[in-house]
């Protein structure tokens, strides 16, 4: 006898409705593409065998380790209740668009950041929410690595020789990076007034860039809350 699906939500978060944005384009999807002769059928396979499962799979997994965070935060933090974040909206606003993000992606270091972006949401009452749906955006765009140059910049004396020389090297990609980390006002150029030569040897991670107020807000929305620590 086959076993039953396993419940994952057996917490408090089970009160909570899982936006189903995903499951309702991908249905949309296979209903369209089966009507088109000769493409529908393979691709309908595609869509019902591979991206259905791994996109449930995918929500489901992160949901489930928001609601054993949550689950915890009520337990350490006196006066926080699950329960009341049905009514905080802003909670919800991100809650759904982090769903939408953890679905997008199999970095173990952005799905970290999401859940702890949320969790930071939960426990603020006074969030800037422009400055929270931004940096939850940024989380989606950004790569793994875009975080760690940001870690690198923010202590680099503690951040890992090994990891930092491995950076270093791979210049290609991760010089674009700081240049991008500065255009969105996360990173301040030592230097504003001297232009960098972008065809130097050496790496921009090499630099001495330092984090701006704004890229100092953004690893603390991201960073795993003081009381989970």
């Amino acid at each position: 006898m086959s076993e039953g699906p396993i419940k994952l939500f057996s917490t408090r978060a089970e009160q909570y409705p899982e936006p189903t944005d995903a499951d309702v384009a991908l249905g949309a999807g296979r209903a369209a593409l089966a009507a088109i002769p000769f493409v529908g059928g393979s691709i309908t396979e595609l869509l019902s065998l591979v991206l259905t499962p791994a996109v449930s799979r995918r929500r489901d997994t992160w949901l489930k380790a928001l609601s054993d965070a949550l689950d915890e935060l009520e337990r350490k933090v006196e006066g926080f209740k699950v329960a009341h974040l049905a009514e905080h909206e802003a909670f919800v606003s991100a809650t759904i668009q982090a769903i939408r993000a953890a679905i997008s992606t199999h970095q173990a270091e952005k799905l970290e950041a999401l859940r702890n972006a949320v969790l930071n949401v939960a426990l603020s009452k006074t969030a800037d929410e422009e400055k929270q749906i931004i940096f939850l955006n940024l989380i989606e765009v950004f790569s793994a690595t875009h975080l760690e140059i940001l870690r690198l910049f923010l202590s680099p004396g503690t951040f890992p020789a090994l990891r930092r020389e491995e950076i270093r090297t791979r210049r290609v990609l991760t010089d674009p990076m700081v240049i991008d980390l500065k255009d969105r006002g996360l990173l301040v150029d030592p230097r504003p007034f001297i232009s960098r030569n972008r065809e130097s040897t050496e790496s921009l991670t090499l630099g001495g860039w330092t984090l701006s107020p704004l890229g100092k807000d953004f690893l603390q929305f991201i960073a795993l809350p003081e009381q989970l620590k």
